[in-house]
């Protein structure tokens, strides 16, 4: 197998893409938002802030409202934060400095774990209302599977690594169908993410899952597009049409189109024939 050349993207990324587009819909509010580190808050980015008095921020649980928001794992409103009621007042001085009032705070939600918070507040004495909290759970639940999927791609990319670093498991035929199976879902999960350098990468993972080459003699390899690879992926595992539709977004008739293509490139007469000489050639694994 080749080097993986997997790298995950910086979270921060999808925190700082969500306040930008939260700007263009909220003017003029106020927006920050910070990663969960441990089982902390850190403040790490805003948009309209007037000051640094919440930059670098940590937030612990319970504290303030994004305290509160991260460890009930639900959004909060307050209409005076100073004045509110509803939350303890550790953060207070920050806030006064940057002369802030209303504040709704949303948790990413990942697997039951708060990830990160999106803060959404204004600095006149209208209270925020429904419609900002709306758009800010809105981002904050894209954020939420931006993660999922990120965290889905490490664990299956962590299977071929271990793989690479085992060889002996690669000759062993469960751990092998763990590999193609995480192979397949990488393939799958390329479709779903927004982030386009993580769909970069889950593009070409099969390059570094692709087996031995061929031996001499051997057929030589085909070119195949990115689809047929995913269809022929899905299909090695046993998946149906509808089963590798659903799994890779596509209709039913479209996956058996992009098979047909896939089985005259490879001279295949059947199904098993393409997935047995895709494996051949080293296409999937």
């Amino acid at each position: 197998m080749q080097p993986n050349a997997y790298s995950r993207p910086d979270d921060r990324g999808l925190l700082q893409a969500s306040l930008r587009h939260l700007s263009g819909r909220l003017r003029p509010a106020v927006l920050f938002a910070g990663l969960a580190s441990g089982e902390r808050l850190q403040l790490t980015d805003f948009l309209g802030t007037a000051t640094s008095s919440l930059h670098h921020v940590v937030v612990v649980p319970g504290a303030g409202l994004g305290g509160r928001v991260f460890t009930q794992r639900r959004p909060f409103l307050v209409e005076d934060y100073i004045e509110s009621e509803g939350i303890t007042h550790e953060y207070d001085l920050a806030v006064r400095r940057e002369r802030l009032t209303s504040m709704a705070a949303v948790p990413v939600v990942v697997k039951g774990r708060s990830r990160a918070v999106l803060y959404v507040a204004s600095r006149d004495r209208t209270a925020l209302g429904e419609t900002a909290v709306g758009e800010a759970v809105e981002a904050a639940a894209e954020i939420a599977h931006e993660l999922r999927v990120r965290d889905e791609v490490d664990r299956r990319v962590s299977i071929i690594d271990t793989a690479r670093a085992e060889p002996a498991l690669a000759l062993d035929r469960s751990w092998l169908e763990h590999v193609r199976e995480a192979h397949a879902e990488l393939r799958s999960l390329a479709g779903t993410v927004s982030d386009p350098h993580l769909a970069q990468q889950l593009d070409i993972i099969g390059s570094y899952l692709a087996p031995p080459s061929p031996p001499e003699g051997a057929p030589p390899a085909v070119r195949l597009a990115r689809r047929e690879l995913d269809v022929l992926a899905q299909v090695a595992l046993g998946c149906s049409y509808q089963e590798t539709a659903e799994r890779l977004g596509l209709k039913a008739v479209t996956v058996k189109s992009y098979l047909q293509n896939a089985m005259v490139k490879l001279s295949a007469h059947n199904r098993l024939e393409a997935v047995s000489a895709a494996r051949r050639m080293g296409l999937i694994p």
